[in-house]
């Protein structure tokens, strides 16, 4: 993760206004976060900042369609609620709700969840948009009711909001003991952990790099450690399914205080109750956005106000805006062990010795993606100690791809002109547990050589 952090990813194009939202997720998740990352650690915001912007634009416009998707089929994050209560349908649930668990954190958690195999993905990471604005009373309200924040029913008080569930219990912090105790007992179908300790690091922590490069992935890994030991509570774990979900996400690096707070706006973070016109604001109206009320939202990345402060007097992890790191986060779904299915792989290639190509064609018959392929091949140099393969093979897809390979010469005395292959592809399981499967015996290259002197043609010369 430290190397990657340090090497300087592609930089992106700005998201277009009219891309989908299948488009703006892979935007986010695909590009602009590691570019975000690696651009807030080497200290150059101004660059990540434009292209943030362009998804600012994108949600101010987008926002009120998405909305108007059902529950049951929308990008916005109360969908998480919609699919947990079908998990329930199927068998005992342990939803870990992980308040301002952002992608890339989400990402993290699920590596401490599978390592060693303590746990397997059963359903990859998918993205969500949260609901706005991206402050816990809003979208964590939204996410157990599965309602928009302008019903009647709205309240300050999240708890209420995880009744309307219509099943199991859910848990803070200070109710772990009884979390314990009912996984133990098989009290519910539903048993929803819903954790703030993520989310306080940035409400006391005063030195954003520290706080991402040690404090932060160790509170990750005893979240993780966490979980493995509610499921051993549990009398069945082998049938316990665990969801991992989030309200909203965080701001990345550090944020310069906004001053002064325009007249009759109450200060929330990166929000605030009340519009304006100031021009470093971007007024979401209530009717149109479904709010309780109407707000205003940073436009840049500066914040009206934090929990704490650095000692050179900038903001840590503020929330409540409209960048992606805010705004876009993930669900997953994980259990004890989950049957993988099989994977296959053949290469073939056709052609006169010297450069060609070869087709590599895999199947993957898995509800979750293949990544960080890496093809050996015995028969080409180039293969021999694993040639990586920049491809990742969707969940029940077949896809193929080809790469250019110097197609040997045959042997002298060489019978025919099929030249079989052999090796194996290794990959990763939706980047966690490794897997491998050998090549397709009938995997072969096609030599068209018309005469083989077993001599260079230099020694002619």
């Amino acid at each position: 993760l430290e190397l990657r952090n340090r090497q300087a990813p592609v930089k992106p194009e700005h998201l277009e206004i009219n891309a989908s939202p299948q488009q703006a997720l892979a935007w986010v998740c695909d590009n602009y976060l590691p570019f975000r990352r690696w651009d807030v650690l080497t200290n150059s915001h101004q660059i990540s900042d434009s292209l943030a912007g362009s998804f600012v634009e994108w949600m101010v416009q987008n926002y009120p369609l998405l909305k108007i998707e059902p529950v049951t089929s929308s990008y916005l994050n109360y969908n998480v609620a919609s699919l947990v209560q079908n998990l329930c349908e199927e068998g005992p649930v342990l939803w870990v709700v992980v308040d301002g668990l952002g992608w890339l954190d989400h990402l993290e958690l699920l590596s401490y969840l599978t390592k060693n195999d303590q746990l397997a993905v059963e359903t990859t990471i998918q993205p969500r948009f949260s609901i706005l604005p991206t402050k816990t009373e809003y979208a964590k309200w939204s996410l157990y009711s599965q309602l928009l924040p302008n019903d009647s029913s709205w309240s300050m008080d999240t708890g209420k909001a995880f009744t309307k569930m219509g099943m199991g219990e859910r848990y803070t912090d200070y109710h772990r003991a009884e979390l314990r105790q009912d996984l133990k007992q098989g009290k519910h179908q539903l048993y929803c952990w819903d954790t703030e300790q993520f989310d306080k690091l940035y409400h006391t922590e005063r030195d954003w790099k520290h706080l991402h490069k040690l404090i932060r992935p160790h509170t990750l890994e005893g979240i993780a450690k966490e979980i493995i030991s509610f499921l051993e509570e549990f009398k069945s774990p082998e049938r316990l399914r665990v969801a991992i979900a989030s309200d909203h996400g965080q701001m990345m690096g550090v944020a310069k205080k906004i001053s002064p707070i325009p007249p009759g706006l109450e200060a929330k973070g990166r929000m605030a109750k009340g519009i304006t016109d100031d021009l470093r604001f971007i007024a979401l109206e209530s009717d149109r956005y479904s709010l309780p009320h109407d707000i205003s939202v940073v436009k840049g990345s500066g914040s009206l106000g934090s929990f704490s402060y650095t000692i050179n007097q900038t903001i840590i992890g503020s929330h409540g805006g409209l960048f992606p790191e805010e705004v876009v986060i993930g669900v997953s779904v994980l259990r004890q062990t989950v049957q993988r299915r099989p994977v296959f792989i053949s290469c073939r290639s056709e052609g006169k010795p010297g450069q060609g190509e070869l087709e590599i064609t895999i199947e993957n018959n898995n509800s979750v993606p293949l990544t960080d392929l890496c093809l050996y091949i015995s028969e080409l140099p180039s293969f021999k100690t694993g040639k990586p393969l920049k491809a990742k093979i969707l969940p029940n897809t077949q896809e193929s791809f080809t790469t250019i390979i110097d197609i040997p010469e045959l042997p002298p005395n060489y019978e025919g002109k099929s030249y079989s292959l052999s090796g194996e592809l290794t990959f990763r399981y939706a980047d966690t547990e490794i897997g491998r499967v050998s090549l397709n015996p009938e995997s072969a290259i096609i030599v068209n050589q018309i005469y083989s002197s077993g001599l260079d043609i230099n020694e002619f010369l």
